[in-house]
């Protein structure tokens, strides 16, 4: 008799049988100047879920890749916020499964840059040219498209998250760099704009 009900109480913790709402941060995304955060819904005896994310830009940052930056790179200042919307579907009726989640997010940055570079002027009706201090504040707006494979696992209501996946990113606003800077030259660029390659891993804490 006892060893039923155990077995019953373990099937109940282990399948989809209550509403659970969990928070998960994605610390990967700490290189890349950004906090990033998950507010996930699975309503009761349902596969499908709701993942909405919020997401915190700033710091200081680098035109090159990180693994180039020499001390000669001048330095700019990040910040921003996105904000992002999902629907998850889970394979099993399991609270651990593996699943596909889909969703829009959308970015807005700006990055504030000092530097030396040619400069117009006005002076008496005519347009001049010099060269010197140059302080530019650049506004990247984008969006994103995404979709991804993943695999949650619960033990004693954490949570551990892996996914990888695809997405299309644009730019809702073209940003002039002027050559200044080239803020898009590869899929992780803040201001880059086509397809890439989605990974990442969630670590939170579900709530019954």
């Amino acid at each position: 008799m006892l060893t039923l009900l155990g077995m019953e109480l373990s099937a109940n913790r282990s399948t989809v049988s209550a509403q659970s709402i969990s928070v998960a941060i994605q610390p990967i995304f700490i290189l890349n100047n950004a906090g990033k955060i998950d507010l996930e819904l699975q309503p009761a005896k349902s596969r499908f879920g709701y993942i909405l994310t919020a997401e915190l830009y700033g710091g200081t940052i680098k035109d090159k890749p990180t693994f180039s930056i020499d001390e000669n790179t001048p330095s700019d200042k990040l910040r921003g916020a996105g904000i992002g919307i999902s629907q998850k579907y889970k394979f099993k009726d399991d609270r651990s499964s593996p699943y596909i989640a889909y969703g829009l997010t959308y970015r807005y940055q700006e990055i504030a840059i000092e530097t030396e570079a040619f400069y117009a002027y006005q002076e008496n009706g005519f347009t001049y040219y010099g060269y010197g201090p140059v302080n530019k504040n650049l506004v990247i707006s984008s969006g994103m498209a995404s979709a991804v494979f993943g695999y949650q696992k619960l033990e004693d209501d954490f949570v551990y998250d892996f996914y990888f996946g695809a997405g299309y990113k644009t730019q809702f606003k073209n940003t002039d760099f002027d050559g200044l800077r080239s803020y898009d030259r590869n899929q992780y660029s803040y201001a880059y704009k086509g397809p890439l390659m989605l990974v990442g891993l969630k670590i939170g804490f579900q709530f019954r």
